[in-house]
């Protein structure tokens, strides 16, 4: 197999790399977006549960906090 190799000099109007379009900026942002989309959702399901439920679950409305951030321990 035969390797090429263009030589182009490089000047000060020359990138030496591809300028970042900022995808990765607008990916996180979407991201994060999506995780407080789902704690939302997941606050108002545990918030619709009776004081009953909770009970039957192990759980107090106090615990909603850590459970819509995935931190909860048992």
């Amino acid at each position: 197999m035969a390797t090429f190799w263009h030589n182009v000099p490089q000047t000060a109007s020359t990138p030496v790399s591809a300028p970042s379009m900022g995808f990765g900026k607008l990916f996180r942002a979407l991201t994060w977006i999506g995780e407080r989309r789902a704690e939302i959702a997941t606050r108002r399901e545990l918030a619709r549960l009776d004081e009953r439920d909770l009970h039957d679950m192990g759980i107090t409305s106090y615990d909603f906090d850590a459970i819509a951030r995935g931190t909860y321990r048992r």
